[in-house]
């Protein structure tokens, strides 16, 4: 004779899709630094801000070793990655009709609770106002903390060269 309710298996089917999502949770902060590169990479190709935003420990760095552009001048050494972002990825977003990067890990070091991952990017711009489509090829170097969170990018540098795109400066 079957004792057990409807309630009960109700019950405890919502306790394992529960415990299944909590895994599921877990298992993204446990994502290693080179995961968490090629997401950001991942989320800048899907326009996806809230993602990308999300990716980088709170004060962490951009190095710019020269502009980005033909025509503007080199700025400082450092600027903060999240408002460099929240900065260029509209800019971005908004000129372009497409905008993607292919980031080829090739080399990650761990050491305890940092790491570096570098990359070979490829990027491909067609723009929003004419059509007219570019390619870049670069490298990057990205310097991971691990948090309470998980993985989080704190530094970037990369060997890119102006592109010609020549915004400001005239």
């Amino acid at each position: 004779m079957n004792t057990c309710r409807p309630g009960v298996w109700l019950s405890a089917a919502a306790a394992l899709l529960t415990a299944s999502w909590v895994w599921a949770e877990s298992v993204a902060l446990d994502q290693g630094p080179a995961d968490v590169v090629t997401s950001f990479n991942r989320a800048v190709t899907n326009r996806d801000m809230d993602s990308l935003l999300a990716h980088f420990v709170a004060g962490g760095v951009q190095f710019n070793l020269r502009p980005s552009h033909g025509g503007l001048q080199t700025g400082p050494l450092t600027s903060e990655l999240v408002a460099r972002w929240s900065m260029v990825g509209p800019v971005l977003f908004g000129a372009t009709s497409e905008y993607t990067r292919d980031a080829k890990v090739v080399d990650v070091h761990t050491a305890g609770d940092v790491a570096t991952v570098w990359v070979d990017v490829a990027t491909r711009t067609v723009m929003a106002s004419n059509g007219e489509s570019s390619t870049e090829k670069f490298t990057e170097v990205y310097l991971l903390v691990r948090t309470g969170d998980g993985w989080q990018i704190a530094a970037v540098a990369d060997n890119r060269q102006p592109d010609d795109i020549g915004i400001g400066g005239g």
